[in-house]
């Protein structure tokens, strides 16, 4: 995986290299702060990363922000992605397009990871072996994946096909359950892409909590977003949205447990 997939990434390392410019600093994109900022505010992330500079710049914290966000605002490439701005004391809030989020979303369909492929309408293991526990650590992340998967199936039958080129080239998303699953999608994109095979027990648990905070907030969106019945580009953008989370709910699986496709 890479940025242009995982946002966060992305976002981390301009912020990084638009402080060592403005600045002349060595920082590195990992230690740049980056937190999902929806719904509490108006923007997908927000960064505290002028506070974490302050004492070592000997600056004011809302000197160092409105430099940092100056210098972004001036990069075309930047602000083609994502607009940022300066709140409160010194906080920088991200706001991601809705070119660049629709990019992200189908880069991270075609995007190969190990051990899953898409067949038959699904994205499915390739390579489970009979020994495979049939049951999860966790029933509601069980639970949110088989409900993904029935979702993608009644799709088909109501020929809502699931093609790449069915889908509207912009996905534009605006009630807060579309943009809570989305995010936190993104969340789990960037954890498989610096870390998922970290083994220790500290990212263990980050991983299962990543996991089921996805399946929760697929529930949320499931109860809250209707599917069917709805205009066919609302209907095309939520059944988008769907299958990269069956995908990611699969992917952030252990490979020596199974998710289910029917209950």
């Amino acid at each position: 995986m890479n940025c242009q997939i995982s946002p966060v990434i992305n976002i981390q390392t301009a912020i990084a290299m638009t402080i060592n410019s403005v600045f002349g600093l060595q920082i590195q994109a990992e230690q740049v702060p980056l937190e999902i900022a929806y719904p509490k505010y108006n923007a997908h992330y927000t960064s505290t990363i002028a506070l974490a500079l302050a004492h070592r710049l000997q600056l004011a914290i809302l000197e160092i922000a409105d430099a940092i966000a100056k210098s972004c605002s001036q990069n075309p490439e930047i602000t083609a992605q994502w607009q940022i701005q300066v709140i409160g004391k010194g906080w920088l809030n991200i706001c991601l397009s809705d070119v660049y989020i629709s990019g992200c979303l189908r880069n991270l369909l075609r995007s190969q990871i190990g051990g899953i492929e898409y067949r038959n309408g699904m994205w499915q293991r390739c390579d489970i072996s009979q020994s495979a526990i049939t049951q999860t650590l966790d029933l509601m992340v069980q639970y949110a994946y088989a409900r993904c998967c029935a979702l993608m199936r009644l799709a088909v039958r109501e020929n809502l096909w699931l093609k790449d080129e069915s889908f509207p080239n912009i996905l534009s998303y605006s009630e807060i359950s579309e943009i809570n699953l989305l995010l936190q999608n993104f969340a789990i994109a960037n954890y498989i892409a610096t870390d998922l095979e970290n083994k220790s027990l500290s990212r263990f648990k980050e991983r299962s909590k990543l996991w089921r905070l996805l399946a929760k907030t697929f529930l949320d969106f499931y109860d809250r977003c209707q599917i069917f019945g709805v205009s066919h580009e609302v209907a095309m953008k939520r059944l988008f949205l769907i299958r990269v989370t069956q995908k990611l709910l699969l992917a952030s699986t252990l490979q020596e447990f199974q998710l289910l496709e029917y209950l």
